[in-house]
């Protein structure tokens, strides 16, 4: 068979398939959005490089599960599938972005707060003169 777009016949998990990974990040950004109650406008261009970074290692980590629990975790000699690198490596860049997303969210609520605040205070010097 040629080789041609879609052509999935030589793929084994799709941990590095474009094609395989970008459905799945996208649902995993709208998941996360729904769960911890923002818009995807809500997020400045850090957070969405952030959130793209997560999503792209978490559906990477979907895939490989899914190629594990079809295939195993251990080949028939009993040595780890050549793709347990891969895994382990997607299951830290995913742990370490969900992180960094966390620190700037909550950097980015403490920035309006004191914004907010800055404002209140301004207001009430103004009011006291």
């Amino acid at each position: 068979m040629s080789s041609r777009e879609g052509n999935t016949n030589a793929l084994r998990h799709g941990a590095t398939s474009e094609a395989q990974i970008v459905p799945l990040a996208r649902a995993q950004k709208r998941r996360l959005l729904r769960q911890i109650g923002l818009a995807a406008g809500d997020l400045d261009g850090v957070g969405r490089a952030l959130l793209d970074n997560w999503a792209r290692a978490q559906g990477k980590v979907e895939l490989l599960d899914r190629y594990f629990a079809a295939h195993g975790f251990l080949d028939e000699g009993g040595d780890p599938q050549p793709a347990t690198k891969l895994y382990f490596v997607a299951v830290n860049s995913a742990r370490l972005a969900v992180v960094r997303l966390n620190e700037h969210l909550r950097a980015r609520k403490r920035d309006h707060a004191s914004i907010l605040a800055d404002y209140l205070s301004a207001e009430d010097d103004a009011a006291a003169s």
